[in-house]
């Protein structure tokens, strides 16, 4: 390498940003080191922890028998010897302790209030000073006690201390070293175009056209950002249809998904959502113990006015419909178009039987007001069915059902009404649609 190449700006720059790229790289190297270093000390203390415990626990198993004789505290006098052991404590089978030993005072009074939860498998839990390992003592398969060891966390800081001291070292040499040499590769690779630019500038402040540059390699530099800028318009291009093309794909998906999913005339979600949405309900209403209310409304008569007006009319009178029910509902309820001229309003979190009623007469007034249809004033009416979850079915086909029933009601009564759900004394499910049903 020649030296002088150190002293220019390009190997000042060269050198600071190979120092930052290897310090970072090192220093990664170095925590992932440290990190997998802990971690198998850690699982290698709790491995031996547990086998400590586990025999322990198998030299107890007839000591636990005979009320905890002196045979039994020298097995655990004897387990403690350990330097990293802090303490052990043993617990009868109904996790209360029965013998506490510790480093400090050997054999002390139990705490009764210390109890814990007997299990019939081992654990172990790390907190911040030391390791705690819980096995049970077993009596063929019956659970006669559990044995709970303390061991000090006092290795696996001393090993990372250590590992971390020895790291660093290792780093600032590696770094230094690295940095240098990479340094240096990369001030050769670069001294062509290093020429080149001195060569350049020779010709700027001299004129002196003869002068050439002595690297053959700079013969293709005439063409490189040419060739380059090439390359570029070309990725660009690609990059543009690539973008083009995945953006129409989520167009076409989004289509797809309103179409799925959605009335098309209506724009209200169909009946395939519905059902969807209403599981959803359902389930949340059921686990949180909150009521929710499904309304169906059926426009009365809907056919013979289909009939008499013309199916543009009838879709006048279903889009008109939709709004005016959208208007009455919540911002938390959905309301779906289910049928030709049904629709069904879910009504998560209604609070109250009564809301479903207030909500249930505002949907029949305002389906009732006046609407002019070729030129001629029609009053419409609907007959609105509503049940109520879980407190008239937990399971998504009943409360359907008796959402149905109580339409089915209502329609029975003269149409344009509303009916609530009441399920008769001991039955959820009413035997024929002239089941008890609350009217207010």
């Amino acid at each position: 390498m020649q030296t002088a190449f150190l002293r220019l700006p390009l190997a000042k720059k060269l050198l600071h940003d190979n120092l930052t790229a290897i310090t970072i790289v090192l220093s990664s190297v170095l925590v992932l080191f440290l990190l997998f270093s802990t971690y198998m000390t850690q699982k290698n203390l709790r491995a031996e922890t547990l086998y400590k415990a586990n025999v322990l626990a198998a030299n107890l198993d007839d000591n636990l028998s005979i009320e905890y004789q002196k045979q039994a505290r020298k097995l655990i006098l004897n387990a403690g010897t350990a330097s990293n052991v802090l303490s052990i404590y043993v617990f009868d089978n109904k996790g209360v302790p029965q013998i506490s030993w510790n480093r400090m005072s050997h054999f002390v009074r139990p705490d009764p209030a210390a109890t814990i939860t007997p299990a019939n498998h081992a654990q172990t839990s790390l907190q911040s000073s030391y390791l705690a390992a819980t096995v049970p003592v077993m009596d063929g398969a019956e659970i006669i006690g559990m044995i709970q060891m303390h061991v000090s966390l006092e290795s696996i800081y001393k090993d990372f201390w250590l590992h971390l001291v020895m790291g660093l070292l290792l780093l600032i040499v590696s770094t230094v070293a690295s940095v240098y040499l990479l340094t240096e590769r990369q001030i050769q690779r670069l001294a062509p175009i290093i020429e080149l630019s001195r060569v350049a500038e020779q010709v700027a402040n001299s004129e002196d056209y003869t002068l050439r540059v002595q690297h053959p390699e700079s013969k293709q530099l005439g063409s490189l950002s040419q060739h380059f800028n090439k390359i570029m318009a070309h990725i660009e291009v690609w990059e543009s249809d690539i973008q083009s093309e995945a953006h129409q794909r989520r167009e076409a998906e989004q289509r797809l998904s309103i179409l799925e999913n959605h009335d098309s005339l209506t724009k209200l979600p169909n009946r395939h959502f519905f059902h969807r949405l209403l599981t959803n309900c359902v389930e949340d209403a059921v686990e949180s113990n909150q009521l929710a209310a499904l309304a169906f409304i059926d426009i009365d008569h809907f056919k013979a006015l289909n009939d008499a007006y013309g199916y543009d009319a009838g879709d006048l009178i279903i889009t008109t419909m939709a709004n005016r029910l959208c208007n009455v509902l919540r911002n938390t309820d959905t309301l779906c178009r289910v049928d030709g001229d049904e629709f069904a309003a879910i009504l998560p979190n209604i609070g109250s039987v009564e809301m479903a009623q207030i909500l249930s007469e505002r949907l029949v007034q305002a389906v009732r007001e006046p609407l002019i249809v070729r030129g001629k004033k029609l009053v419409i009416t609907a007959s609105v069915g509503v049940a109520c979850c879980p407190m008239h079915g937990k399971e998504q086909r009943l409360f359907l059902h008796n959402t149905d029933l109580a339409l089915k009601e209502a329609k029975f009564s003269g149409t344009n009404t509303w009916r609530i759900f009441t399920a008769p004394t001991g039955n959820l499910v009413p035997a024929t649609p002239a089941t008890r049903l609350a009217v207010q």
